[in-house]
């Protein structure tokens, strides 16, 4: 670590006092240069921060100093100072821890777009979870259960899946061996399962298409077993499936063009949403392996070797 000076703080943003930062997988590859967004260089990694707010621009009316909030950020988390747009951060309602909070803008707000404005999931269907004691996999577990669905949890190891099951999953197996499509389908009493949410890809995708139902829909969110797996479209054909592809950096500002002021007051209300349901119990806050930003190696360590569950996150301030 090095000392340097603070962000500047530019129109429509907030200057915040960082406690929490989050290490997830796609971290990994900013700082590995494999990520579709690279920064300029040097830059501080780090997009999603928990605090409390120093400064505000002149043109920034919805927060002031002291407020408690959670922010997505381009990057620039790991520090002590961090500089978010207003439009990108959200009041942390009384009552939510601010290490619950941190959790929310990505890991709850990718599963939470990705199922219901995506996928449209709906009270009585049938959700498989791929990575479902990974970040985005356990809050879309949660989800799922706080929809009305089956949920059938996918994981690395029967104490994964052990987890997810505590997290709310209904049911679940490991992903090791043949025909998990056929196993997947077991668990449903033989009938395909409405969505499959995958933020693992390679062969498991394969296996997706075999397990969805008739007109079912298989959520693409990520590619965490390092292989991006090509689609038969003679298989979406013969099912009549969708496979939908879900990016929440685009309504982030992340993607080709920044487009975080027209999803705003979508992502305002999403984010209530979710805090709300936090603070009324109804979302257990995610578990997580707690790291001193002195040792961030550690925790992006542990993200590779796929050694955590949950999330991992960086305690900076007091």
């Amino acid at each position: 670590m090095t000392n340097i000076p603070g962000p500047r703080l530019g129109p429509g943003q907030v200057r915040i006092a960082v406690k929490y930062a989050t290490v997830g997988f796609g971290t990994t590859l900013v700082v590995a240069g494999k990520y579709q967004r690279k920064p300029p260089l040097p830059f501080v990694p780090g997009t999603e921060v928990a605090g409390h707010v120093l400064e505000v621009a002149s043109d920034v009316k919805a927060f002031k100093p002291g407020d408690r909030v959670v922010a997505s950020l381009d990057w620039g988390g790991y520090a002590e100072e961090a500089v978010a747009t207003a439009l990108t951060t959200w009041p942390v309602p009384d009552g939510v821890d601010l290490a619950a909070a941190v959790h929310v803008p990505l890991s709850y707000g990718t599963s939470y777009a990705a199922l219901h404005w995506r996928g449209g999931l709906m009270r009585g269907q049938t959700l498989a979870v791929y990575g479902a004691a990974g970040g985005v996999g356990l809050t879309a577990v949660q989800l799922g259960r706080l929809a009305g669905a089956k949920v059938i949890a996918i994981a690395g190891s029967p104490q994964r899946v052990d987890l997810a099951i505590a997290q709310g999953a209904d049911c679940g197996l490991v992903h090791g061996g043949p025909d998990l499509g056929k196993r997947i389908k077991a668990l449903n009493g033989g009938r395909g399962v409405d969505i499959v949410y995958d933020p693992v890809g390679g062969d498991l995708f394969n296996e997706a298409l075999r397990c969805v139902k008739a007109e079912g829909k298989v959520i693409v969110i990520g590619f965490a077993s390092g292989t991006i797996p090509q689609i038969p479209a003679n298989i979406l054909l013969v099912k009549n499936i969708d496979v939908i592809g879900f990016n929440f950096g685009l309504y982030l500002g992340w993607g080709l063009t920044d487009e975080r002021a027209a999803y705003a007051g979508r992502l305002a209300a999403m984010m209530e949403t979710l805090l709300s349901h936090i603070a009324a119990g109804e979302l257990a806050p995610l578990d997580s392996q707690q790291y001193p930003l002195e040792k961030f190696v550690d925790a992006f360590d542990s993200i590779v070797a796929r050694k955590s569950t949950g999330r991992v996150v960086l305690k900076i301030g007091d």
